[in-house]
């Protein structure tokens, strides 16, 4: 059955074709076939082989991309989502609110992520959207929680993540987005059914174990700092629980970071599902005071350079200068514009400014008004686009949160060596050697390479 199955997807490209160019259906040239074990092990962009989803970077070209939606947008009622009130920034402490976004702000929302499809489409992109979903229904979990209205689906990234050529599902953190996945589910069933792989990571029961009530409020203060010193977050690890947008891709290897919606335990699940495949899975743990998602703390832009963020620094960040990569130190964002402060809570970073997307290793999408941020982008040779972006700070996220890159041209690549000569020591090496070669960072000028 396996070898019939095997051969289904190598003699059948017509179930991707309606979507991906033929000329782009064949092998790329000089590429090996997959070695190890399993001969099914996704290595390298080949849709004709391994269905239409495959992304192993965040920089490789971009070919097609989910966008998200701001119909119907609530917000969280923080007595029943324990997670939501330690995302309050000082300002924000005493707006503990529920239901519906104003209209304003979801039409603003609305608009950015309608004018952010046409930009990516203008440069040559297929853009999904996910369905509509009605958020304003409560829901609950028998003998867990109860919640009177969910989140929306702005953010595709905190949900789905693309490692080769499988889809995945994370849990997710807060209780008011357990049935989110709902909303990109015809999405996710249509690239399995063309060849993808689909992983669903265990749904979280949620219960009150799963958070620590003693857990420090402040964000400022020497309690906080303390237990975050110890690895300790306002998520224990009764169960395994994580979003997608705690982990950022860069070839074999994949960094995960430690946060207030991804525990130890949803990591290990993690690496365990994604190791057989020749991955290896990195936990960071950052100086962030209020942890929640890596892109707006390490944002890789191409092989060697990756931007971070001065104040979130990771305690494991010598595994990058070790292996030639450049740390970038972010420029300082725009403040973030108040109009929507007084009505609802910001659960974004401050530093959301550089939550950036990339079409390939040369074009980034960027915020406009984030003239900082652009001028430290273009230093490197980056072509920044930029595209007005503000709303979506207060529905939930940047341009790496409001995006999922479904398919990127592009094979699996090592940019650590140093990890793969220790790798390379033990006994089992042989069974990691899914990927096409080693990319040394150290031989990239980042100001003249697209001179």
């Amino acid at each position: 059955i396996l070898k019939l199955q095997f051969l289904y997807l190598i003699d059948s490209p017509s179930r991707v074709k309606d979507r991906i160019p033929l000329s782009t259906m064949s092998c790329q040239n000089n590429i090996a076939p997959a070695t190890g074990t399993d001969n099914r092990v996704c290595d390298r962009y080949d849709p004709a082989t391994f269905g239409p989803v495959c992304a192993f970077t965040e920089w490789d070209p971009l070919e097609e991309v989910i966008v998200g939606r701001g119909d119907n947008a609530c917000e969280p009622d923080v007595n029943v989502d324990p997670v939501w009130k330690y995302l309050f920034h000082s300002e924000d402490k005493d707006l503990g609110r529920r239901g519906p976004y104003p209209k304003s702000l979801i039409d603003a929302g609305k608009a950015e992520l309608d004018n952010l499809t046409r930009v990516l489409q203008n440069e040559g992109v297929t853009v999904r959207r996910p369905e509509i979903v009605d958020f304003h229904k409560p829901f609950n979990s028998p003998g867990s929680f109860e919640v009177p209205n969910g989140f929306n689906c702005t953010c595709p990234r905190d949900i789905l993540m693309t490692v080769g050529n499988t889809i995945l599902e994370a849990p997710m953190g807060l209780r008011t987005r357990f049935f989110e996945y709902q909303a990109y589910r015809p999405l996710v069933q249509e690239y399995f059914k063309e060849g993808a792989n689909w992983v669903t990571a265990p749904k979280g029961v949620m219960r009150d174990t799963l958070y620590d009530p003693a857990y420090p409020v402040s964000d400022s203060g020497i309690e906080r700092r303390d237990a975050l010193a110890k690895h300790k977050h306002i998520t224990t690890e009764a169960e395994p629980t994580f979003d997608a947008a705690d982990c950022m891709r860069m070839g074999r290897d994949l960094f995960f970071q430690r946060s207030f919606v991804s525990n130890e335990f949803g990591i290990e699940w993690f690496r365990r599902t994604f190791s057989p495949q020749g991955y290896r899975v990195h936990t960071l743990h950052t100086e962030d005071t209020v942890p929640k998602h890596i892109d707006c703390t390490l944002v890789p832009l191409r092989p060697g350079l990756a931007v971070e963020n001065p104040y979130r620094k990771s305690e494991e960040r010598n595994v990058f200068t070790e292996n030639g990569w450049r740390l970038l130190k972010s420029a300082n964002p725009t403040p973030i514009p108040d109009q929507w402060m007084k009505q609802v809570i910001r659960p974004t970073s401050s530093w959301i400014g550089i939550n950036i997307f990339s079409i390939d290793d040369r074009r980034i999408v960027a915020a406009s008004h984030e003239k900082e941020v652009i001028k430290m982008l273009e230093s490197v040779g980056a072509k920044v686009v930029p595209v007005p972006f503000q709303a979506m700070f207060y529905l939930g996220g940047a341009f790496h949160c409001a995006t999922t890159d479904v398919r990127r041209r592009g094979d699996r690549y090592s940019y650590f060596k140093t990890i793969d000569e220790e790798e390379a020591q033990k006994d089992d090496a042989a069974k990691y050697t899914n990927y096409i070669g080693y990319h040394d960072c150290n031989q990239y000028n980042h100001q003249k390479i697209f001179a």
